[in-house]
């Protein structure tokens, strides 16, 4: 009896100690379980905080510049390019034949004036070589413009022919007539397509020495061009030369051009190419060369009197062409520093067509130009008086172009106060 209540009591503590084993152990798993879940907790927590710092470092990268934007960076320019208001040379090869070389010019090439199923026009086909333009004294202020036409084969295999235009001193045909001629002052630039861009860059001397070579710039799809007008813009002021190609600005070089350097002709060069002459097309016309002017508003301020062929009409229309504003712009600036300033606008016309009509179309472009004063730079219009004179008052010989241009004129006339 004794030994089975010893038996049943151990076989009690048994049972409570496995009881107890069991509860221990269940104890220990919720331990565990609660750490583990405090410990992602704080890892859930931890990891919150360092993406919103994360976040945070981001959107002040992003405030401070250093950091990638949802919007993109876009800037701002304009087309400033300003001819000159006194044309010294225009030539659109409408007096020459076809077929046959301009007589104005010079080449120890080819060349030929044609005309174009694309373009408006006489045009000079230009074959590799070299060609002069007539001699002109251009001085140290002055724009030129023209229109080039490039076009060869989309599907070609050869490099397309480069082409340079550069200003020299001593015009006189020397570097047509000798290989031996040397150029002592020059202003080059040439274009050289390549695949899809078009590389330019910029060379001068002065006094036979290397002044400025620059780099390379590259316009980009210039294969669109082929075959469609590029129009050409160059203005010089002293050393401050700047180029347009279709209203793109190529360079804006300080100091480039040489001083005193007395550039009167133009020289063109086309390079040779394996391609043949019927698979390729260069042509130059509608030149144009102008004495610029310094600071046109500051004319019209001192001396009372501004004349320019500079604003340019659709042809027999009183539209102003938006790409040569620049004078109107001048004069708005004169009129806005000088809020007591009027002025009279009169337009003037060559001696193509009938008198009355000239002078209709004069009146009404002088009214263009004042409208443009007013509508876009907000010129009060009782400060302007127009008037049209036709073709009565020519400033020369109306029997050329280059003469039929420079009458084709707008002045601006600084009236009197009357106090």
């Amino acid at each position: 009896m004794k030994k089975l209540i010893f038996i049943s009591a151990l076989l009690l503590a048994g049972s409570n100690l496995m009881a107890q084993g069991f509860l221990n152990k269940l104890k220990q798993k919720a331990e565990d379980m609660a750490s583990k879940t405090i410990d992602k907790a704080i890892e859930g927590k931890a990891k919150k905080n360092t993406e919103s710092t994360d976040n945070n470092q981001t959107a002040a990268k992003t405030e401070n510049g250093t950091g990638s934007s949802t919007s993109a960076l876009t800037a701002t320019t304009t087309y400033d390019f300003v001819p000159g208001s006194k044309v010294l040379l225009a030539d659109n090869f409408a007096q020459d034949a076809l077929g046959q070389f301009p007589l104005k010019w010079y080449t120890r090439s080819k060349g030929e004036v044609v005309t174009l199923n694309t373009a408006k026009g006489n045009w000079l086909r230009l074959y590799p070589g070299t060609f002069v333009s007539p001699v002109v004294n251009i001085g140290e202020n002055f724009t030129i413009e023209f229109d080039l036409i490039m076009n060869w084969p989309a599907a070609g295999g050869y490099m397309v022919p480069a082409i340079n235009f550069a200003l020299y001193d001593r015009g006189n045909k020397g570097d047509i007539l000798s290989y031996d001629y040397r150029l002592k002052n020059c202003l080059k630039f040439g274009i050289a397509p390549y695949r899809s861009e078009g590389a330019i860059q910029l060379t001068s001397y002065e006094n036979v020495t290397k002044k400025l070579e620059t780099d390379k710039y590259r316009v980009a799809n210039f294969d669109r061009k082929v075959g469609n007008v590029i129009h050409v813009a160059i203005s010089v002021q002293k050393e401050r030369v700047r180029i347009w190609l279709d209203q793109e600005k190529i360079f804006d070089l300080p100091q480039a051009a040489p001083l005193n350097g007395n550039l009167n002709q133009l020289k063109i060069d086309m390079s040779s190419s394996n391609y043949t002459n019927e698979q390729l097309g260069y042509y130059v016309s509608n030149f144009r060369f102008a004495q610029g002017s310094a600071d046109n508003r500051s004319k019209l301020l001192t001396t009372g009197r501004l004349e320019t062929s500079g604003i340019l009409f659709a042809t027999n229309s009183a539209e102003v062409k938006s790409d040569n504003e620049g004078v109107i712009k001048e004069v708005a600036a004169a009129m806005t520093e000088d809020t007591d300033l009027k002025i009279k606008i009169i337009g003037h016309t060559d001696a193509v067509g009938k008198p009355e009509a000239n002078l209709t179309l004069s009146t009404k472009r002088a009214e263009s130009v004042r409208d443009a004063l007013v509508k876009t730079y907000k010129i009060n219009a009782e400060r302007i008086e127009t008037e049209g004179k036709g073709s009565t008052a020519p400033v020369t010989e109306d029997t050329s172009e280059e003469g039929k241009t420079k009458n084709r004129r707008v002045e601006f006339i600084k009236k009197q106060s009357h106090n």
